[in-house]
Protein backbone atom coordinates (compact mmCIF):
# COMPACT_ATOMS: atom_id res chain seq x y z
CA UNK A 1 0.00 0.00 0.00
CA UNK A 2 1.23 3.49 -0.84
CA UNK A 3 2.15 6.08 2.34
CA UNK A 4 0.07 8.30 0.64
CA UNK A 5 -2.71 5.91 0.58
CA UNK A 6 -2.36 5.60 4.35
CA UNK A 7 -1.79 9.06 5.38
CA UNK A 8 -4.67 10.26 4.12
CA UNK A 9 -6.74 7.62 5.31
CA UNK A 10 -5.55 8.54 8.62
CA UNK A 11 -5.86 12.11 8.15
CA UNK A 12 -9.30 11.79 7.07
CA UNK A 13 -10.13 9.79 10.44
CA UNK A 14 -8.35 12.56 12.42
CA UNK A 15 -10.67 15.40 10.80
CA UNK A 16 -13.59 13.54 11.33
CA UNK A 17 -12.60 12.78 14.98
CA UNK A 18 -12.35 16.42 15.41
CA UNK A 19 -16.04 17.14 14.46
CA UNK A 20 -17.10 14.88 16.88
CA UNK A 21 -15.25 15.56 20.18
CA UNK A 22 -16.87 19.56 20.05
CA UNK A 23 -20.48 18.01 20.07
CA UNK A 24 -19.09 17.56 23.99
CA UNK A 25 -19.15 21.63 24.36
CA UNK A 26 -22.90 21.79 23.59
CA UNK A 27 -24.76 18.52 24.25
CA UNK A 28 -23.61 16.38 26.43
CA UNK A 29 -25.74 13.60 26.08
CA UNK A 30 -25.19 13.63 22.69
CA UNK A 31 -21.26 13.21 23.40
CA UNK A 32 -21.79 10.56 25.14
CA UNK A 33 -24.03 8.65 22.35
CA UNK A 34 -21.37 9.64 19.86
CA UNK A 35 -18.72 8.08 21.85
CA UNK A 36 -20.76 4.84 22.49
CA UNK A 37 -21.53 4.35 19.22
CA UNK A 38 -17.88 5.24 18.08
CA UNK A 39 -16.31 2.41 20.05
CA UNK A 40 -19.00 0.08 19.28
CA UNK A 41 -17.69 0.28 15.99
CA UNK A 42 -14.29 0.19 16.50
CA UNK A 43 -15.23 -3.40 18.82
CA UNK A 44 -16.69 -4.41 14.78
CA UNK A 45 -12.97 -3.56 13.44
CA UNK A 46 -11.34 -5.59 16.13
CA UNK A 47 -10.35 -8.76 13.41
CA UNK A 48 -8.42 -5.96 11.72
CA UNK A 49 -4.85 -6.03 13.37
CA UNK A 50 -2.22 -3.93 11.05
CA UNK A 51 -2.22 -0.20 9.24
CA UNK A 52 -3.08 -1.34 6.15
CA UNK A 53 -5.57 -3.93 6.80
CA UNK A 54 -7.60 -1.09 8.59
CA UNK A 55 -7.27 1.10 5.44
CA UNK A 56 -8.47 -1.58 3.22
CA UNK A 57 -11.50 -2.12 5.32
CA UNK A 58 -12.52 1.86 5.57
CA UNK A 59 -12.50 0.79 1.62
CA UNK A 60 -14.61 -1.93 1.87
CA UNK A 61 -16.79 -2.45 5.05
CA UNK A 62 -18.67 1.17 4.96
CA UNK A 63 -22.03 -0.76 5.79
CA UNK A 64 -19.97 -1.10 9.55
CA UNK A 65 -21.70 1.93 11.52
CA UNK A 66 -25.43 0.69 10.04
CA UNK A 67 -24.82 -2.55 11.59
CA UNK A 68 -24.26 -1.36 14.77
CA UNK A 69 -26.96 0.64 15.30
CA UNK A 70 -29.37 -1.41 13.43
CA UNK A 71 -28.65 -3.35 17.08
CA UNK A 72 -28.96 -0.73 19.43
CA UNK A 73 -29.95 2.38 18.00
CA UNK A 74 -28.88 5.22 20.52
CA UNK A 75 -31.80 8.02 21.56
CA UNK A 76 -30.16 10.78 19.41
CA UNK A 77 -29.14 9.06 16.00
CA UNK A 78 -31.05 11.27 14.00
CA UNK A 79 -28.93 14.34 15.27
CA UNK A 80 -25.87 11.86 14.39
CA UNK A 81 -23.01 12.77 11.89
CA UNK A 82 -22.89 8.98 10.80
CA UNK A 83 -20.14 9.02 8.60
CA UNK A 84 -18.31 11.50 10.81
CA UNK A 85 -18.72 8.34 13.26
CA UNK A 86 -17.48 5.25 11.27
CA UNK A 87 -14.23 7.47 10.47
CA UNK A 88 -13.71 8.34 14.10
CA UNK A 89 -14.19 4.98 14.55
CA UNK A 90 -11.26 4.00 12.56
CA UNK A 91 -9.45 6.51 14.25
CA UNK A 92 -9.83 4.81 17.53
CA UNK A 93 -8.97 1.24 16.22
CA UNK A 94 -6.31 3.05 14.46
CA UNK A 95 -5.14 3.97 17.93
CA UNK A 96 -5.30 0.71 19.74
CA UNK A 97 -3.48 -0.90 17.00
CA UNK A 98 -0.43 1.93 17.58
CA UNK A 99 -0.74 0.78 20.91
CA UNK A 100 -0.97 -2.44 20.44
CA UNK A 101 1.68 -3.24 18.02
CA UNK A 102 4.08 -0.23 18.81
CA UNK A 103 7.59 -1.57 18.72
CA UNK A 104 6.64 -3.74 15.37
CA UNK A 105 5.15 -0.71 13.68
CA UNK A 106 7.75 1.29 14.61
CA UNK A 107 10.58 -1.41 13.37
CA UNK A 108 8.40 -1.60 10.32
CA UNK A 109 8.69 2.37 9.38
CA UNK A 110 12.10 2.52 10.01
CA UNK A 111 13.11 -0.68 7.78
CA UNK A 112 11.11 1.44 5.25
CA UNK A 113 12.63 4.45 5.98
CA UNK A 114 16.13 3.05 5.54
CA UNK A 115 14.96 1.03 2.14
CA UNK A 116 13.78 4.59 0.59
CA UNK A 117 16.67 6.73 2.10
CA UNK A 118 14.93 8.72 4.14
CA UNK A 119 16.35 11.02 6.74
CA UNK A 120 13.88 11.19 9.26
CA UNK A 121 10.96 8.83 10.18
CA UNK A 122 7.88 9.19 11.81
CA UNK A 123 7.93 6.10 14.44
CA UNK A 124 4.75 7.03 17.07
CA UNK A 125 2.39 9.75 16.60
CA UNK A 126 -0.62 9.93 18.42
CA UNK A 127 -2.84 12.65 17.32
CA UNK A 128 -6.64 13.39 19.03
CA UNK A 129 -8.62 16.63 19.38
CA UNK A 130 -7.18 17.01 22.50
CA UNK A 131 -3.51 17.48 21.79
CA UNK A 132 -0.52 14.83 20.21
CA UNK A 133 2.16 13.24 20.81
CA UNK A 134 5.18 12.35 17.90
CA UNK A 135 8.26 10.85 18.17
CA UNK A 136 10.41 11.39 14.79
CA UNK A 137 13.74 10.11 14.64
CA UNK A 138 17.10 10.50 12.72
CA UNK A 139 17.72 7.21 11.06
CA UNK A 140 21.43 7.67 10.95
CA UNK A 141 22.11 8.55 14.50
CA UNK A 142 19.06 7.96 16.11
CA UNK A 143 18.19 10.92 17.78
CA UNK A 144 14.47 11.84 18.21
CA UNK A 145 12.15 14.75 18.66
CA UNK A 146 9.77 13.76 20.82
CA UNK A 147 6.90 16.41 20.30
CA UNK A 148 3.99 17.10 22.56
CA UNK A 149 1.05 19.33 22.79
CA UNK A 150 -1.76 19.51 25.24
CA UNK A 151 -5.01 21.61 23.68
CA UNK A 152 -7.39 20.95 26.74
CA UNK A 153 -11.52 20.99 25.92
CA UNK A 154 -12.33 23.55 29.00
CA UNK A 155 -10.42 26.55 27.22
CA UNK A 156 -7.62 26.19 29.57
CA UNK A 157 -3.87 27.29 28.42
CA UNK A 158 -2.50 24.96 25.90
CA UNK A 159 1.01 23.46 26.46
CA UNK A 160 3.82 22.39 24.14
CA UNK A 161 6.59 20.67 24.90
CA UNK A 162 9.93 19.34 22.93
CA UNK A 163 12.71 17.24 24.06
CA UNK A 164 15.33 15.29 21.94
CA UNK A 165 16.16 11.35 23.25
CA UNK A 166 18.61 9.13 22.14
CA UNK A 167 16.81 6.19 20.79
CA UNK A 168 18.70 2.88 19.08
CA UNK A 169 19.16 3.01 15.13
CA UNK A 170 18.56 -0.64 14.49
CA UNK A 171 15.22 -0.87 15.96
CA UNK A 172 14.13 2.40 17.72
CA UNK A 173 13.99 0.99 21.13
CA UNK A 174 14.41 4.19 23.49
CA UNK A 175 17.26 3.86 25.51
CA UNK A 176 16.58 4.76 28.68
CA UNK A 177 20.48 5.04 29.72
CA UNK A 178 21.49 8.09 28.39
CA UNK A 179 20.22 11.37 29.19
CA UNK A 180 18.35 13.45 26.57
CA UNK A 181 20.48 15.17 24.07
CA UNK A 182 18.00 18.58 25.13
CA UNK A 183 16.01 18.36 27.88
CA UNK A 184 11.96 18.95 27.96
CA UNK A 185 11.14 22.41 26.95
CA UNK A 186 8.07 24.00 26.84
CA UNK A 187 6.42 26.83 24.82
CA UNK A 188 3.03 28.82 25.06
CA UNK A 189 2.19 29.00 21.76
CA UNK A 190 2.01 26.73 18.52
CA UNK A 191 3.96 28.80 16.75
CA UNK A 192 7.28 28.92 18.52
CA UNK A 193 6.68 24.99 19.27
CA UNK A 194 6.90 24.54 15.52
CA UNK A 195 9.54 27.02 14.95
CA UNK A 196 11.60 25.14 17.66
CA UNK A 197 10.40 21.71 16.15
CA UNK A 198 12.51 22.70 12.90
CA UNK A 199 15.45 24.22 14.23
CA UNK A 200 15.90 21.14 16.19
CA UNK A 201 15.43 18.74 13.13
CA UNK A 202 18.25 21.05 11.23
CA UNK A 203 19.98 21.15 14.51
CA UNK A 204 20.02 17.10 15.76
CA UNK A 205 19.44 15.66 12.20
CA UNK A 206 23.41 16.14 11.29
CA UNK A 207 25.77 13.13 11.37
Amino acid sequence: MLLLDRENAIAAWRRAEARVYPSVMVNAALYQQYIGVVRAVADELRDVRSEDALVEAWRERGDVVRAVVSRSAPPLLALMDLEAVRDAAFCHRHREITREQGKELARARLERARRDGAEWVVLFEDVTPLGSQRLEMHVASGRALHAAADLPLDAGRPTFTLEVVHLDPRDGAWLLDKAPAMPTRTYDTREEWEARIEQARSLFGKG
